[in-house]
Formats: C-alpha cells, sequence, structure tokens
C-alpha cells in the first residue's frame, strides 16, 4: 500500500474512533415533570405534611436511610448512613449506631455531620417549632421531656461528626424503614438557623421557583449521581385532580398522583393505590345512651358502607374491612389487613342488617334520645351523616340527628369530647398498624372518644415491648379486634389515590404513604 494511502486510512480510522468515544460520552439529558395535587406552604422538612410537600422534600434531602426497587420489591438500603447497627439492651429498650459516608455534602459543598441530625431531631420535636410531625419520634427515649421543652433530652447523639446514636424506649421494627427514610426526620444545619437560603443534602438541588413550577437540578455535590435518572425534575403544584389530569393529557407532565377523581375509575392507565387513611364514626364512651356494648354493635352493622363509597363527592375509597387500611405494612412486607385479625364482612348488607337485630332481641332503640352525629361541615360530610341517619332510623327505629360544625369547632368539640358520635378521618403519619392504634390508648392526646380500656392498654404496651416482631403483630391486631368489638370505633372507609406515569418510563418507587420517588425514572428498555 502506498504511503498517502496508509495514512489516509490511519487519518480516517482515528477519526471514527474519536467519533465513537464521543458518542459513548454524550448522555442526553432528561428532565421528568410531575403534577401533584396541593401547593405546598413550607419547604422546611419538619412542617412536610401534605403529599406534595413530602415528595419535594424527599428530593431536596436525604435521611439516614432510603427507599429503592429490589428483586423482591422495595427494600431499605444506606443513605447517608453507611452501616447501622441494633443493639438489644435486654430491659425492652434498644440503641442504634449510624456511620455516616464521609462523601456526603450539603449544596454549599459543606460536609454532612451527625451533628446535623441531632439538631434536625430537636428542631423536630421542639414545642417552639410546633411540627405536626413530631410524633415521629415518640419511640426515642427522652421525647416526653423534650416535647415539653427539654430539647437534651432526646436520646440522640453525635459521638463524632460521622457517628450517631439512638436509643429507642421500646423495641421498634420500623423504626429503620419508616422513621429514619422519610422527610420529617431529615438533617438540619444549625448554622443555617433562620437563614431563607435553600441548601439542602439531597440529590437534588434548588433551582426555581415560580408560577406553581418548582424545578431542580442534580447537585453537584451529591455523592451518587450515577443512580440518578433525571437531571432536572419539574413538580407542578395544582390546585385539583382535574387540572393535574389536564396536564398529564396534554403532555406538559410525565406523571400525575394522588389524585381523587372517582371518574378516573373508568378510565385506563391509571392505577389504584392504597392510602392511610381511614374515614370512621367515633362513640364517645361518656354517651350515656350508647353506653351498652351491643348498641354500639348494631350502629356499625347496619351501615351500607358499600352505599357510603359511591357518595357524590367522597372521592376514591373502599369500603372499610377494619380502621387498618390496606397499604399498612406488617413485619414480613404483607398486608396487615391480611393478617389473622378482625374483618368487617361487607359482603351481604341484608344479612348483617338481621345480625344487627338478632343482637337486639327484645330491645329496641327507639328509646334513646338526643343521639346527634356530629361532622365537619365541609366536603360530603353532610350527605354521609345524613345516610347514617337514614339508616339508624330505617334498620333500628333510631331517631339521631346530625349537626355540622366549622373546622374550628369541630376540633373544639372533639377535644372537649362535647359530642356523642362524630364523623372523623384518622391519617398514619408512618407505614405501621400502630399509627391507628396509639390514638385509642388511655391518656393519649388523640383519644377523642375518650375510650378507656385496661385490656387495650394491656395489649398496647405488650406490643411495644415484645422483642418478636411477628407476636408484635398479632398483638396489634388483637388490640383492633377488641377495639371494634367495643364498638367506640365504627370504620366506615378508607381512602384510595389514583397516579399515572407516563408509557415508556419506569423506576417509579412509592413507598405506600402517598410520597413517590423519582429519582429512579428511566427510559424503559425496547
Amino acid at each position: 500500500m502506498k504511503l498517502w494511502k496508509r495514512m489516509a486510512a490511519l487519518v480516517l480510522a482515528a477519526l471514527l474512533l474519536a467519533g465513537s468515544a464521543a458518542g459513548c460520552g454524550q448522555q442526553q439529558e432528561m428532565t421528568f415533570s410531575a403534577a401533584l395535587v396541593g401547593v405546598p406552604a413550607s419547604y422546611d422538612p419538619a412542617m412536610a405534611v401534605s403529599c406534595s410537600e413530602q415528595i419535594a422534600a424527599v428530593h431536596l434531602y436525604e435521611n439516614l436511610m432510603r427507599l429503592q426497587i429490589g428483586e423482591s420489591g422495595t427494600e431499605v438500603v444506606g443513605a447517608l448512613a453507611q452501616s447501622y447497627e441494633r443493639t438489644d439492651n435486654l430491659d425492652g429498650t434498644e440503641t442504634y449506631t449510624f456511620h455516616l459516608r464521609s462523601d456526603a455534602r450539603w449544596s454549599d459543598g459543606r460536609t454532612v455531620r451527625a451533628g446535623d441530625f441531632v439538631y434536625g431531631w430537636q428542631h423536630l420535636v421542639d414545642p417552639n417549632t410546633d411540627s405536626p410531625n413530631a410524633a415521629l419520634l415518640d419511640m426515642v427515649t427522652g421525647y416526653d421531656k423534650a416535647r415539653q421543652g427539654d430539647l437534651d433530652a432526646l436520646a440522640v447523639r453525635a459521638v463524632n461528626d460521622t457517628t450517631l446514636e439512638v436509643d429507642l424506649s421500646c423495641h421498634c421494627p420500623y423504626f429503620i424503614r419508616s422513621i429514619c427514610t422519610v422527610g420529617p426526620t431529615m438533617p438540619r444545619r444549625a448554622d443555617l438557623a433562620g437563614s431563607k437560603e435553600p441548601v439542602t443534602n439531597g440529590p437534588y438541588a434548588w433551582g426555581d421557583n415560580t408560577d406553581g413550577v418548582l424545578t431542580l437540578h442534580v447537585s453537584e455535590h451529591y455523592y451518587d449521581t450515577r443512580r440518578l435518572g433525571p437531571d432536572t425534575l419539574k413538580f407542578y403544584f395544582c390546585d385539583t385532580a382535574e387540572q393535574a389530569e389536564t396536564l398529564l393529557d396534554d403532555g406538559t407532565v410525565d406523571f400525575a398522583g394522588n389524585l381523587d377523581d372517582e371518574s378516573l375509575k373508568a378510565e385506563d392507565g391509571w392505577t389504584m393505590e392504597p392510602y392511610p387513611e381511614t374515614t370512621l364514626l367515633v362513640v364517645n364512651q361518656m354517651a350515656q345512651q350508647l353506653n351498652n356494648k351491643d348498641y354500639r354493635q348494631v350502629l356499625s352493622l347496619v351501615i351500607d358502607r358499600t352505599a357510603l363509597t359511591e357518595t357524590p363527592g367522597v372521592g376514591l375509597c373502599a369500603p372499610a374491612e377494619g380502621l387498618i387500611p390496606y397499604g399498612i405494612t406488617a413485619s414480613d412486607g404483607q398486608a396487615f389487613r391480611e393478617l389473622e385479625g378482625p374483618r368487617i364482612d361487607n359482603t351481604d348488607y341484608e344479612q348483617n342488617c338481621a345480625a344487627a337485630k338478632a343482637l337486639l332481641q327484645n330491645r329496641t332503640m327507639d328509646g334513646i334520645a338526643d343521639v346527634v352525629i356530629l361532622y365537619e361541615n365541609t366536603g360530603a360530610n353532610a350527605q354521609l351523616a345524613g345516610q347514617i341517619q337514614t339508616a339508624w332510623q330505617e334498620q333500628l327505629g333510631m331517631k339521631a340527628r346530625v349537626q355540622g360544625a366549622s373546622p374550628e369547632e369541630m376540633a373544639a368539640k372533639l377535644r372537649k369530647g362535647e359530642f356523642n358520635v362524630a364523623l372523623i378521618s384518622c391519617a398514619a403519619d408512618r407505614n405501621d398498624a400502630s399509627a391507628f392504634l396509639n390514638m385509642w390508648r388511655s391518656g393519649s392526646r388523640d383519644n377523642v372518644a375518650l375510650f378507656g380500656s385496661s385490656a387495650y392498654d394491656m395489649l398496647m404496651r405488650v406490643a411495644a415491648a415484645s422483642s418478636s416482631a411477628e407476636a408484635r403483630d398479632a398483638y396489634l391486631a388483637d388490640a383492633e379486634r377488641l377495639l371494634l368489638e367495643q364498638g367506640n370505633a365504627i370504620p366506615l372507609y378508607t381512602t384510595v389515590r389514583a397516579y399515572r406515569l407516563r408509557t415508556g418510563l419506569t423506576g417509579l418507587l412509592s413507598d405506600g404513604l402517598g410520597v413517590f420517588r423519582f429519582g429512579g425514572i428511566r427510559q424503559a428498555a425496547n
């Protein structure tokens, strides 16, 4: 081969090799957009209540642990904690020791330190913060004293910059999964107290927040950018489910979630997911008219729960099978609702009515006077209360009255115990059955029914002290059974939410509590 031909071939090969290398190095940037219902009132993780607020928090901040999709479903892996040890102190308490990553950084470049968690958790429980999420740390030793203002009593310690110790006052099998992964327990910088500068430590950093759209970009200081799919996240905060659905339909966003529009059940492509909220009637234990357990049982039996779920305006929901909804998991990962526990049978309403009348035997309820169903005068509550009133009248001959109240009046009456029967909703702040059961303990601030049962309190104490997760599940199931048998809690329906991801994308992660994580979103393989 002549010299000039050899030179031309070498130049061509070099050009092809350079082009190939450049092509391999190029990665198309990905922007992922989501429509979420509810405009955040705060971006302080300690104050994050709505799903929109918590979704923003888990992308802007990172906790000790995080959730990821594994081969057998959602699993918990180390995040800022590279590793941890659990010590059973053999007295019903336990201690967790977390070893933090040395390469974790805040978005301004400063290292994340164990003391940031100490300060963040103290901020969460500080009564001056007035966080609605403070109870998330109620298993930490010293919590009650900290809630009274003695923040140093909270047993969370920075041994050094990379070692964090936490003492728990009881065995808490959900601590790692449901406390150390969520938004409200994220770290916080003491040196930035009072600052409005958006310094965060998560996979995404603050970009822009205008016209109801929050834009986040991958943080240049994040230690594990390789695992992230989207380079940019855009959150469109909507006032209604219809607005979010429109943004998805016209291609503005790739995802719409936490929608409660009943019409979505009839549309293809929407996934229905249990949401940790139960709507129920609470019967005040001090209500003399209903101090008989059989009376309270028949009140529950003659309610047509399926008909209630079809009431216009209640949103997506399912007839309650118990107080604890689907989506709340047991220790083995299965739905707590699937355990061998109490189950409300909604399959045959006529049979339930017959059972109610048999339970009354020769007694009647027409002599029970002045029973009032109290409800908050919002949404479909008036219609729901009216349906229950009609069922009690038609099936039992009981003449109850209904009374609407403003949200402020409702809260005051519940706090003072000034009601006979109240229509309320309760939601979980953690993925554990205790989130629905703790409120019924004697002395609990949330025990609006003034329910008092030594047997119930004993079951809850034994569950908290149990070193066996399976035994704990069984005790909690027994506690729910006792509560429902007493009839002071009458579950009506549980909430369902709908979401949809654009075809061609994969990697969406949901925690079962309405909080989605988008960092793992990628184009699906062809």
